[in-house]
């Protein structure tokens, strides 16, 4: 995989995000910017190159001038949830060839007996293709068996006859010594110069076998996925013209060159819901709004993330894709099947649900007339009169009201005799309360759980369907204000221009915090920051845009788990320093700290940063409070709740049209092409310098 140069500031960038119903692509020059949807086709490479194209065309400009192309794909998470991927096969320490399938003590469902686990019903490599090999290593990295090579060579040969495309080597305590894990994929190389090998050392260098080794499995598994995808979206670059730097978004916020992605593929498992993060916290600061929950609901599937004065990396607690652990560095990000075409279905005991099944793209709601007879909630807000159907997505895609009316009618009215599914209008208000109701116990847990206030945070809506929410789940939080970024529907891909080059690499130590001598702790993170410096070394990103952050993460003696706080060198007194960072951070997520208990260093991390062109978003034209100039028309609105609809007339803008100070009192509507923005009674929209919507609610 080749990468080009990052050191010049390309003219003309792209960013492009691939979700599960629509393509968004966002197109930006020196003096405009452009946007673009297509439908997410089932090669997710086909809609990227097909929807650059139209983008350009629209754009005026020829596929070759574009320099840079940043993406954002769910090529390796949908393989791991699908279970595809190559056939893999592992090489672990003897003796340890079940520690992919017995995991730990505590199932996903604690009191469940009839509970599915996802990492032994759906083995990510499968028991006979799991070898042993004769080594060991002991703590702190003492071997203590030397590696049999000729065992290495014969079972290697066993899971080549077998069929296996990519092996992963994951021996015990590699992370303190990887000797044996090098060598092991030297002799691979020698012998089997075309078989993918992945050694946990380099895929994740820190202890936790379980997680360390489903990891480096998982990538192992989608290597030869990413690889193939990479070079077919190379490929069809290529073919239209097109000879930009293409740079994938990592899960863990920062961007990637195609070689590292095609090798790391574990790294971009939530790549696109990152780029929707990185969205919002820019929409914020541009405002000086820090503290904020992000909102991005697209077709399929909404993903909340809270973001308190900085963005969260997930708990390793927590950090699971598809039911498979992953210690990879990732956003905090939390994703539930609510999207616009989520269905509205009734279950055997007659208890009502929306989502998680969905008719995504195709056949879309029901609304689309692609032969999908259920109703969603985009279905739901065609029959209140919220989307419009001459003007959605630009008048590009045809919208049948009354199959919409058609699908609840026969799927939820006629289903049950429940009052608040008397009338069709009934139905579509409760279809949304629910889908509602879904997303607000998901911001509830991902805030008030966590000790954040959400009263105090602005939501960040976007997404499709986004700001057609976003309202109602505010009055329920007791959330005042509601921002709508400019094309709501493209702000992920907006998202993916505001993103820098970014490696972490770590590495385990282990020892108790006063112990720990700082010339180690040195040369640790020296020989740390050397490797991210290779990374981007190898993305020729220039020097003078590198910046290196390091941090420890510290934990008592016996506690499970860890916290990860800044380090600022090994001068002074700086194990009290490290400690007191410690017991800072431990008292705000816990309420305490243990003064006289020992602290335990597990972790040394380093991210390396490579700053790439900023984005600077386009400004609209001033104009007075009156927003009249961009009145469309009038139609009739049902607002109020399932027991109690409350239709009305209301005027709807263009948002096209609006101005710079422009204020909408709702009840009122505002369409664009990507999204609609539903302004509820007692709400005001005000329209500010970079054309985002600011909602407020007049309590």
């Amino acid at each position: 995989m080749g990468s080009h140069s990052t050191r010049r500031q390309p003219r003309i960038r792209i960013g492009v995000d691939v979700g599960g119903t629509n393509t968004d692509l966002v197109l930006v020059t020196d003096e405009a910017e452009y946007s673009h949807k297509t439908p997410s086709t089932a090669d997710p490479s086909e809609s990227t190159v097909t929807g650059i194209v139209e983008l350009c065309d629209i754009a005026g400009v020829d596929p070759g001038e574009v320099g840079q192309v940043l993406h954002g794909t769910t090529v390796a998470t949908n393989a791991l949830i699908e279970h595809e991927g190559a056939e893999t096969g592992m090489l672990t320490t003897r003796g340890f060839r079940d520690v992919l399938h017995i995991g730990r003590h505590r199932k996903p469902h604690s009191f469940s007996l009839q509970q599915t686990i996802p990492w032994q019903e759906n083995p990510v490599v499968k028991r006979r293709h799991r070898k042993e090999v004769t080594e060991r290593v002991y703590p702190p990295g003492e071997v203590v068996t030397p590696l049999d090579e000729s065992e290495v060579l014969d079972r290697t040969a066993e899971l080549v006859d077998a069929g296996v495309e990519s092996i992963a080597v994951c021996y015990l305590h590699s992370y303190l010594n990887p000797t044996h894990e090098e060598r092991t994929r030297d002799l691979i190389a020698e012998e089997y110069p075309d078989l993918l090998v992945s050694t946990s050392h380099e895929v994740v260098a820190q202890f936790r076998e379980f997680e360390r080794f489903t990891t480096t499995a998982i990538n192992a598994r989608l290597e030869p996925v990413m690889s193939t995808y990479l070079t077919r979206l190379q490929k069809r670059l290529a073919g239209v013209g097109c000879d930009a730097e293409v740079l994938i978004m990592q899960s863990n916020g920062g961007m990637a060159s195609v070689r590292n992605v095609a090798s790391r593929p574990v790294t971009t498992l939530v790549s696109g819901p990152a780029a929707g993060v990185l969205s919002a916290q820019f929409e914020g600061s541009a405002l000086d709004r820090s503290h904020l929950i992000a909102l991005d609901m697209g077709g399929t599937s909404a993903d909340i993330s809270v973001l308190p004065g900085r963005v969260l990396e997930r708990d390793p607690r927590d950090s699971k894709v598809g039911g498979y652990p992953t210690i990879v560095p990732m956003l905090d990000i939390e994703t539930i099947g609510a999207g616009g075409g989520s269905i509205a279905w009734f279950d055997g005991a007659m208890g009502f649900n929306v989502g998680p099944k969905s008719a995504g793209a195709d056949p879309g709601p029901a609304c689309y007339g692609r032969g999908n007879d259920q109703p969603t909630t985009t279905d739901a807000q065609v029959v209140l009169g919220r989307i419009d159907p001459d003007s959605f997505l630009g008048g590009g895609l045809d919208l049948d009201p009354d199959l919409s009316h058609q699908a609840i009618q026969s799927k939820l009215v006629e289903a049950t005799d429940q009052e608040r599914f008397e009338t069709v209008e009934r139905a579509a208000l409760a279809t949304l309360e629910v889908a509602n109701t879904n997303m607000y116990r998901a911001i509830r847990e991902q805030t008030v759980q966590r000790g954040y206030d959400p009263r105090e945070y602005t939501i960040v809506a976007f997404g499709g369907a986004g700001p057609m929410h976003a309202a109602s789940i505010a009055e329920e939080l007791e959330v005042d204000t509601v921002l709508v970024p400019p094309a709501p529907g493209i702000a992920s891909a907006r998202g993916l221009l505001t993103g820098n080059v970014k490696y972490d690499v770590q590495q385990t130590v282990s020892q108790r915090l006063e112990t720990v001598e700082g010339e180690y702790i040195d040369e640790a993170f020296d020989r740390l920051e050397s490797r991210g410096r290779e990374q981007l070394t190898r993305d020729e990103v220039d020097e003078s845009r590198w910046r290196f952050e390091r941090t420890v993460d510290c934990l008592y003696e016996g506690q499970g788990y860890e916290l990860n706080v800044p380090f600022e060198g090994t001068d002074g007194d700086w194990h009290a320093r490290v400690r007191e960072a410690f017991e800072r951070k431990h008292e705000a997520e816990y309420g305490h700290y243990f003064e006289a208990d020992p602290v335990e260093l597990l972790n040394l991390r380093v991210t390396a940063v490579g700053e790439i062109q900023s984005y600077t978003p386009q400004s609209v034209a001033s104009g007075d409070e009156d927003p009249a100039d961009a009145a469309t028309t009038e139609s009739r609105v049902v607002f109020g709740t399932s027991v109690a609809p409350e239709p009305t007339m209301v005027t709807r803008y263009d948002r096209d049209r609006l101005a710079q100070g422009n204020v909408v009192a709702g009840p009122a509507v505002i369409d664009e092409f990507d999204s609609t923005v539903v302004v509820h009674p007692g709400w005001t929209a005000t329209v500010l310098a970079n054309g985002a919507i600011e909602l407020r609610f007049e309590r």
